[in-house]
């Protein structure tokens, strides 16, 4: 029986899974392997390690599996597809696919059926399917200049609002969790931090920011309200892009923060309604894993 291997691989860790096509047999989880996060030779070493794993725990070799899809951010970039062929057939001599890492999650959420997919991860973006085959993106263009509503863009927001609220001598609830779940004495390592761009640092800040918005603290309440509306409107635009208006449209989420916010969620919803009232909005969790699983085992999309 054929045996295939999914992989989504995130900005903070790479999902594995392998099946035979009827069931899953094995999966594991590691660092991330891009790139631009590790560096070319520890993403490598990453994304060989979770494969090892996966296939450890599916008690089978890795060049016993005949097909692999790899999703990740970043697809279409120069090399990228080239350097994660040349990595995976290092240790599998199967057949290969490498796509964007909105096309297996699209896939998990919704197999073959339309819909919008919500990614809200270290970074964000909405990306829809049609029922003629029509797609649109929105967002995702990178940390420096997108990605609302994402982990980085949740973290980053809250370090600037703690800073301007030490700055008026306030009371700081919000620069009191940064600086711990940082392990920082105070302001001055939080700005040194801050300033040295670190995205994980920064996407981090997002389940700590989501815990004290949860508490009532003013600031972080606003942070996440504002990210549940950004993803709104990124969904909002993907929806007008592919569907007439006044069209039922089935809307899911993928990634940690929305899963990880009731503020966030509730804002999500509210404001993706009020502009598209029929929006079909489903919370449940996705992993984007089990589409890359999907895609592999489809013959005919690996030729």
């Amino acid at each position: 029986m054929p045996l295939y291997l999914g992989i989504d691989a995130g900005g903070t860790k790479t999902d594995c899974a392998i099946s035979n096509g009827a069931e899953l047999l094995g999966q594991a989880t590691g660092p991330t392997c891009k790139i631009a996060r590790v560096g070319e030779e520890q993403a490598s070493r990453n994304l060989h390690d979770v494969i090892m794993q996966s296939c450890e725990v599916a008690h089978l070799k890795p060049f016993d599996i005949q097909q692999v899809c790899l999703g990740i951010s970043g697809a279409s970039v120069p090399g990228v597809d080239a350097w994660a062929r040349s990595v995976i057939q290092e240790i599998i001599p199967g057949k290969i696919i490498v796509m964007g890492d909105q096309a297996i999650a699209h896939r998990a959420a919704f197999g073959l059926m339309p819909g919008v997919l919500v990614n809200a991860g270290t970074g964000s973006f909405a990306y829809g399917c049609n029922e003629k085959g029509a797609t649109a993106r929105a967002g995702g263009w990178g940390p420096l200049i997108s990605d609302e509503g994402s982990a980085f863009w949740i973290g980053r927001e809250a370090v600037a609002s703690a800073l301007r609220t030490l700055d008026r001598r306030s009371s700081n609830e919000l620069l009191s969790a940064i600086t711990e779940t940082w392990r920082v004495s105070g302001a001055e390592e939080v700005i040194r931090i801050a300033n040295s761009g670190s995205i994980p640092k920064f996407a981090e800040l997002a389940a700590t920011v989501s815990a004290v918005a949860e508490r009532g603290e003013t600031s972080a309440h606003q942070i996440m309200e504002r990210a549940g509306k950004e993803l709104a409107a990124q969904a909002g635009l993907v929806i007008s892009r592919l569907w007439p208006a006044g069209t039922s449209v089935r809307v899911a989420m993928v990634g940690g923060v929305l899963q990880g916010s009731n503020v966030m969620r509730r804002a999500f919803q509210h404001a993706l309604q009020s502009e598209h009232p029929k929006a079909l909005v489903s919370f449940t969790s996705v992993r984007p894993v089990m589409g890359a699983l999907a895609i592999a085992s489809e013959r005919r999309t690996l030729k």
